[in-house]
């Protein structure tokens, strides 16, 4: 045991490990508020174009002394280049943080900003209170759909609508319901590849708002939206295509007669889903745990995501309604390093 007065005692363990690990934390933090105080002020949007120091200043309004670190960090994070007094976005920039860009995630980066405010800054607070509460219309009108929207567009539709267009007859399909549509993007692109197409996307009423937006920014005029609960409402019938993507409506027994009886023979029904073990990713894990939508707090199992899927007694269901699984795989999903969902397409015999 030494005193606290042995000033020649060093510590027992390297301080740089320690330093190192504090130094990792905070540069971490501090690359992602640049990028959100970026946002804020369209950077990325105003440097698609080559822009001086002056004219950056004066469109932003950022103080020389602060504009120029400031700068200097998104050079270093590689989002913006330098030549000479001369500023414009990297490649990852243009593609990704610009507005404009069809692969913008500016709505991710936005949702990010916002727990990193609401949550991860308070993270005492949340502890004490309990998890953060947003309203129903706010998280997912503002802030998950939205994101979500924007992360499909990274690879995972790609990759669902081209094992969908792929089904044999896929050309000669008519009509089409997302059950749980959200946003709308898997609706519009399968109506874009096939002109016969009629698409419908169905999800609560407080959602078709969004959907419609989508619809509108992409002029999909055979694209269309229906209001009401899978669960208790109709969703129509003679339907050559049913899709879920990460919805309830691809995780519960009970919607399969429903899904069943409102397929044509001959159709399919694609299920694109989360196997439900996302807590083996302990930052998930917790975030999972600080938030929440309305004033209770989550039940386990009771969020899609959540719940296992394709368990034998779901295939079993499956059988029991004459459906024969096509094809099942796994399909990267890249928002997140290492995530995967599975896309099971089932025909109705």
């Amino acid at each position: 045991m030494h005193s606290e007065n042995d000033f020649l005692q060093e510590p027992p363990l390297p301080p740089s490990d320690f330093f190192a690990l504090i130094d990792e934390a905070m540069h971490g933090m501090i690359r992602a508020a640049a990028i959100a105080a970026a946002m804020e002020f369209s950077l990325f949007d105003i440097l698609i174009e080559p822009h001086d120091f002056t004219s950056i200043a004066r469109l932003t309004e950022i103080s020389d002394g602060i504009l120029g670190p400031y700068l200097g960090l998104l050079c270093e994070m590689e989002l913006i280049e330098r030549e000479g007094d001369i500023y414009r976005n990297s490649r990852i920039s243009s593609v990704y943080l610009n507005s404009e860009s069809p692969f913008s995630q500016v709505a991710y980066t936005k949702k990010n900003a916002r727990f990193m405010h609401d949550i991860w800054c308070r993270l005492d607070r949340v502890f004490k209170k309990g998890p953060k509460s947003y309203s129903r219309k706010r998280f997912f009108g503002e802030l998950s759909l939205p994101a979500m929207a924007e992360n499909a567009r990274c690879g995972r539709l790609q990759k669902t609508i081209k094992e969908i267009s792929a089904l044999p007859g896929f050309s000669g399909f008519r009509r089409m319901v997302d059950l749980g549509g959200g946003h709308g993007l898997y609706a519009i692109a399968l109506a874009d590849l096939n002109p016969s197409l009629e698409a419908y996307v169905f999800d609560l009423p407080q959602i078709i708002p969004l959907a419609k937006e989508y619809i509108s920014r992409f002029d999909a005029e055979r694209v269309h939206t229906i209001g009401g609960d899978f669960f208790r409402d109709d969703f129509g019938r003679n339907y050559d295509i049913i899709f879920s993507s990460s919805s309830p409506s691809g995780k519960s027994i009970e919607i399969l007669p429903k899904i069943a009886g409102a397929l044509n023979s001959g159709g399919f029904f694609v299920n694109v889903q989360s196997a439900g073990d996302d807590g083996k990713d302990v930052y998930q894990a917790l975030e999972w745990q600080l938030w929440a939508v309305g004033k209770r707090a989550k039940e386990p199992g009771g969020y899609t995501k959540e719940r296992p899927f394709m368990t034998p007694e779901y295939r079993k269901a499956m059988e029991d309604e004459g459906f024969v699984i096509w094809n099942e795989k796994k399909i990267r999903d890249d928002y997140h390093a290492g995530s995967m969902v599975e896309i099971v397409i089932a025909k109705k015999e």
